[in-house]
């Protein structure tokens, strides 16, 4: 009897469905890593104030707590970095960059450089989606990206920038690099900008006023923020601000709205506005910054890329009024470069030199750090996440040897960044 009952359970076990034996035991969730800053002063931004002496909290990706140093702290702690004498800042924002293949050690360098989150503005969004995965995927350590589709006229996409931003495709019918006209089915069109995984729709060049209306309040209807260049040719930056444009980007652009006539073809020489003739306290560039800021539109005047060109002084010194007299009047100012950060194996992102140039424009060294924190992750629909030091918010963390509200220049000094909760190395200028 014995034997029978052995044998009946051995057949049991060896007819067992093999599923039962292919099934992993179950595994027991893995404790997230708790990373502390201790003794470290953070940069409320928002407030424009130091709080001294604060311990920092990170369980995986997010800050978890922030108190002082007195408070007793009972969790076990895997990562410790000693703060003392640094300052923490929210990792950095460049609010307009442009990526293309073969960026991703440039990204990387980014990163360790402060910049923790990326608005890339128009390129071809096959390359920005697979790098916006890679970095979800912890795959690559690099800013957070979000990204943008591109429109303008036809005519246009004679561009070498755009028809690259769009190969496999014919110029202009990419779904995030279109070719649009009074004709457009915007509707469409606007669907299939949102359908490449784009969040902003960007308007270039060769538009006419009605269509940037029509356009942007499609956007809208459909969740995407619409930036335009200052004046997108016809169309005037007023024309742009009353249709509900979010952003104006490059402010030497905007010198367009004093000019006697503005043409479609006027897009090829865009950078050459009418700065003799069209000063900054002139009637229709202060009816242009009042209307801004009844709108609340944001001026993003990427002052950097322009004072590459050193020996356009005119130009460059009426991009800086121009700043200074929006940001006077209310206007909220964005940080972009419109170039993450220069071929050089030890540069650090020109996110900082935005900041910089900013202040040497007129803004004060808070306001300067907004822009690069607090305001783009408004601007982003992340201001619940992103821009602050606080309890709820990701852990991206950028500690520095000096006070960057009494000196801008301190962003540069970076002793260590948290990138999502772990910690990088430093690049050093």
């Amino acid at each position: 009897m014995e034997m029978m009952r052995r044998v009946v359970v051995w057949t049991a076990v060896v007819l067992m469905p093999q599923s039962v034996w292919t099934q992993p035991a179950a595994r027991q969730p893995q404790r997230a890593r708790v990373t502390v800053i201790d003794s470290v002063t953070i940069v409320d931004v928002a407030a424009k104030r130091t709080v001294p002496l604060q311990r920092i909290v990170i369980r995986g990706d997010d800050i978890v707590a922030v108190h002082g140093v007195a408070t007793t702290f009972r969790d076990s702690v895997d990562v410790y970095v000693n703060g003392r004498g640094t300052f923490a800042i929210p990792g950095l924002t460049d609010h307009h960059v442009h990526l293309s293949q073969g960026m991703a050690s440039s990204l990387a360098q980014a990163a360790r450089g402060g910049v923790t989150m990326v608005q890339a503005m128009a390129g071809d969004n096959r390359v920005a989606g697979e790098y916006a995965r890679m970095v979800l995927a912890k795959e690559l350590s690099a800013p957070e990206i979000a990204y943008a589709s591109v429109m303008a006229g036809p005519d246009f996409f004679t561009d070498p920038r755009f028809i690259g931003a769009g190969l496999g495709y014919a110029p202009g019918r990419a779904p995030w690099a279109q070719a649009v006209t009074t004709e457009a089915d915007v509707v469409a069109a606007v669907a299939s900008a949102r359908g490449s995984g784009a969040e902003v729709l960007k308007l270039y060049a060769m538009m006419d006023s009605a269509l940037v209306v029509r356009l942007t309040r499609e956007a809208h209807k459909q969740g995407m923020r619409v930036v335009a260049h200052g004046t997108v040719f016809p169309a005037r930056p007023l024309q742009q601000v009353q249709g509900g444009v979010d952003i104006l980007t490059h402010a030497p652009y905007l010198s367009w709205q004093g000019a006697a006539e503005v043409v479609a073809t006027d897009a090829w020489n865009r950078a050459k506005g009418p700065y003799h003739d069209v000063p900054v306290n002139s009637g229709a560039i202060t009816e242009l910054i009042r209307a801004m800021q009844r709108a609340g539109t944001y001026l993003e005047p990427t002052l950097w890329v322009f004072a590459r060109q050193v020996a356009d002084t005119i130009m460059n010194s009426w991009a800086a009024s121009l700043t200074r007299a929006a940001h006077s009047a209310g206007v909220p100012i964005l940080a972009g470069t419109d170039g993450l950060i220069d071929d050089d194996s030890v540069a650090v992102p020109n996110v900082h030199r935005e900041m910089q140039m900013l202040v040497n424009a007129g803004l004060s060294p808070a306001d300067a750090l907004a822009a690069a924190t607090v305001v783009p992750a408004r601007v982003m629909g992340r201001e619940n996440t992103h821009g602050a030091i606080a309890a709820g918010y990701f852990a991206d963390v950028v500690l520095l040897e000096g006070d960057p509200l009494r000196d801008i220049s301190a962003t540069m000094k970076i002793r260590r960044v948290v990138l999502r909760g772990v910690v990088l190395g430093t690049t050093r200028q």
